[in-house]
């Protein structure tokens, strides 16, 4: 006979030890560093298979898993960028039942050194495009979609390019 209480218990889901990671969750817990101090941009998409997500961006566009602490949310890096990628599901329902969907127009934007290198080497590991290469303001520019139809903007700047500088010191 099953336990009645299986269907509520949460897998068990093995973790590398993280350091750094606790070290500063505990200082933010603490109220010794400010959760704000420098962190960019947060973007999250809604993916229909969450392993093939986190590999695509992992492997293909070079961002770091920092958290994955269950089969329908992770959470990775790319510099100053936290990309937030989750499966759509009841607690994101709106309060008419619809659900997110993967894809759309929106998109984040990933600065590339070479453009034309990296759409050939993306292309090699079987990428997929929404278009080819164009000029934009200031920019080179193409779009490339994730496993789940999200895209993601490369682009290499051009000399018109322009770019807040970031503060310096405290």
């Amino acid at each position: 006979m099953s336990d009645p209480l299986d269907h509520l218990r949460l897998p068990v889901i093995p973790i590398e030890p993280r350091p750094d990671f606790a070290a500063a969750l505990l200082r933010r817990i603490q109220q010794l560093e400010d959760p704000a101090a420098g962190r960019g941009a947060t973007v999250r998409y809604f993916v229909d298979d969450l392993d093939a997500a986190v590999d695509y961006y992992r492997e293909v566009l070079g961002f770091e898993q920092e958290l994955r602490p269950s089969p329908v949310f992770a959470m990775l890096y790319r510099g100053d960028l936290r990309l937030l990628l989750s499966v759509p599901g009841e607690p994101h329902a709106m309060p008419d039942g619809t659900l997110p969907e993967p894809g759309g127009w929106n998109r984040i934007s990933l600065n590339v050194p070479d453009l034309d290198a990296t759409v050939a080497d993306l292309r090699g590991r079987g990428a997929r495009f929404r278009n080819e290469i164009t000029v934009g303001v200031g920019v080179r520019q193409v779009l490339v979609l994730d496993p789940a139809g999200n895209l993601v903007e490369l682009f290499e700047p051009l000399a018109a390019y322009h770019e807040r500088q970031r503060p310096t010191g405290p």
